[in-house]
């Protein structure tokens, strides 16, 4: 009986510390909130797309309201001008 309770503790002990260092990276990051003036999910996979593709960034996307969440380290400008390669209307709202 010892070997299974062994085996089931060795499985749970890495997913909190990933989950912590997970945690504490994205808290690490500022977090910038944008307006896209988004109309489909054909509107979202483009800013996912040119979001992915930058990289170094954790990001949400609110497709009803017509905003991005993004927590990075790249410049406001940076993360603007990335949206903007979507070709849609793009505004900054602040930081969250």
């Amino acid at each position: 009986m010892a070997a299974p309770a062994l085996g089931a503790g060795s499985s749970d002990a890495p997913a909190p510390a990933a989950a912590a260092a997970a945690a504490a990276a994205s808290t690490a990051m500022p977090k910038h909130e944008f307006s896209v003036d988004m109309t489909c999910e054909g509107c979202s996979n483009a800013v996912s797309r040119v979001l992915n593709k930058l990289g170094g960034v954790e990001f949400d996307i609110d497709l009803p309201n017509k905003k991005v969440c993004i927590s990075s380290d790249h410049s406001v400008d940076i993360l603007l001008e990335t949206l903007e390669k979507t070709g849609k209307a793009v505004s900054y709202l602040g930081p969250k």
